[in-house]
């Protein structure tokens, strides 16, 4: 071979596929964004209507397959092989899509045996297949092996092409790992579930998160609409169901002592640098307990696209102490184009404008929140304040028990006695004068919480969807309540949980 022609090797492929991620979840993400980018077009397009959206993920762990499935434009078939087996290269630009580097479609084949793209665009009877087998690119990819092979060589040995017959009104596009490897948590339908709910463009769950409507009139009111989109996961089609942004208004604090706390407000922000509206964010205003129990909702995440950069952790440098990102929940919305992800989206590529970013952050928020956290520990610390402290958790305790359901009867029964003995030590707690207004709130709130409890029934053998008979629930019920006598509350809510998951199951 002349010395004047560059060849690309073999190797570089497995440097794109395992060797560019840490976690094989991030798969998932790489499919889910380019579904995005399809849907988005499709819709510019007039090809369909936004409420007509969809992706449907489909986690087969009996048969070892995965599929990911959108009704976005597809691949025109003139189109398709050059998109398809094109590697880091593509049309999309960083400014309007959020895969455009060409290279996370092939994140699969390090997963599975076989990994297949199936696409269509409309007024086109044909689709396109194109099938990667995985398992022979291992064998051709092991060191000292087959030598004389490029990265185009390999590819072409390994991929199969075909058109087959499509309706002209279908538009698509279909990944499908299949063989599966088991090693990781691809098949891990809860795992895939949280995962994906704290990294795709999702909409909140308004109940669960009763700030949501608030949030959009934030961001609307400052130029910017959140992109959201609705995607489906389940064992089958049959089974599946919608996902959404995993963020609520109560949740759990303190790891040791697992106290619940409730978010009362949002604190919205905005990060301009040099008169430019970089980024946009919030947090939710809260008690201030410690670090948050569900892993899934701590951190104040970074989306770009409202997709995740990064992780929960991304964020820790702009506090004094990395530990209080962890007691935070909030995100920050990348605005600026001058902000651009990595190939690996765990972060963002080093520019002068990531430095002011975080600089902006670190003397805003970041120095905000540290102070407050500081404040509410020593409040906490403070006699008079610890009286107001125990029974605000104890309110907490027993609205997140009304809303998750109680274990049984005599479980509702307890949490009544508690928010009267915690009414009678408010009646007769001498607090400071600064805390009398919130005394007096507390005494309101206790009031209302008694009878919300008392009226409440909300019993978690209700949440059985399985169609059990009424003997068998009456059964359920007994167990409950010896359970509820015998056993402390947090082993009750494990057991009950887990019989209820099981139950579902079927």
């Amino acid at each position: 071979m002349p010395d004047n022609v560059i060849q690309v090797g073999k190797y570089t492929l497995e440097s794109l596929t395992t060797g560019m991620y840490s976690d094989p979840k991030i798969i998932y993400r790489e499919y889910i964004q380019n579904s995005v980018d399809s849907l988005e077009n499709a819709i510019a397009q007039n090809m369909i209507e936004p409420q007509s959206m969809r992706i449907d993920i489909i986690v087969d762990d009996e048969n070892s397959v995965i599929s990911i499935r959108d009704n976005g434009t597809g691949i025109p078939c003139g189109k398709a092989v050059s998109t398809l087996m094109n590697i880091g290269s593509s049309q999309k630009r960083h400014s309007n899509n959020r895969g455009f580097r060409g290279i996370g479609r092939l994140g699969g084949m390090s997963y599975c045996d076989l990994l297949i793209f199936s696409t269509s665009a409309e007024n086109e009877d044909k689709k396109t297949i194109v099938e990667f087998d995985c398992k022979k690119l291992r064998h051709l990819l092991v060191p000292g092996a087959n030598e004389n092979m490029d990265l185009a060589m390999v590819l072409g040995d390994v991929t199969v092409i075909r058109q087959e017959y499509e309706k002209p009104e279908k538009h698509y596009f279909l990944v499908e790992l299949k063989d599966v490897t088991g090693f990781s948590d691809l098949l891990n339908i809860e795992v895939i579930r949280s995962y994906i709910s704290q990294v795709a463009p999702l909409p909140y769950k308004t109940r669960q998160f009763v700030f949501s409507t608030d949030l959009h009139n934030f961001l609307n009111d400052n130029g910017y609409t959140i992109e959201e989109f609705p995607i489906f996961v389940g064992r089958s089609v049959d089974d599946l169901e919608p996902i959404y942004k995993p963020n609520s208004h109560r949740f759990h604090a303190d790891r040791n002592k697992k106290k619940s706390d409730e978010i009362s407000s949002l604190k919205y922000f905005k990060i301009e640098v040099a008169n430019e509206l970089y980024a946009l964010g919030w947090y939710g205003v809260c008690s201030w307990l410690g670090t948050l129990v569900e892993p899934e909702l701590s951190g104040i995440r970074v989306r770009k696209g409202n997709i995740l950069v990064g992780d929960n952790k991304t964020l820790n440098n702009i506090f004094r102490e990395a530990r209080f990102n962890g007691w935070v929940q909030g995100e920050l919305f990348i605005i600026t184009d001058k902000l651009i992800p990595n190939a690996r989206r765990d972060d963002f590529e080093q520019n002068e404008a990531y430095y002011q970013l975080i600089l902006a952050l670190q003397s805003g928020i970041g120095n905000e929140i540290t102070k407050i956290i500081r404040e509410e520990s020593q409040l906490r610390n403070d006699i008079s304040a610890k009286v107001i402290s125990e029974v605000q958790q104890q309110i907490n305790d027993a609205t997140l028990t009304v809303e998750e359901g109680f274990n049984s009867s005599i479980d509702k029964n307890r949490v009544l006695d508690t928010l009267k003995q915690a009414e009678d030590k408010l009646k007769k707690a001498k607090v400071r004068d600064d805390l009398k207004v919130k005394k007096e709130e507390l005494q309101r709130r206790l009031t209302n919480a008694k009878e919300t409890v008392s009226d409440s029934k909300n019993y978690k053998i209700n949440q059985i969807n399985s169609g059990i008979d009424k003997k068998s629930k009456r059964i359920l019920t007994v167990i409950s309540d010896i359970l509820s006598e015998k056993l402390s509350k947090p082993l009750v809510d494990e057991i009950i949980d887990e019989i209820i998951k099981a139950l579902n199951r079927k």
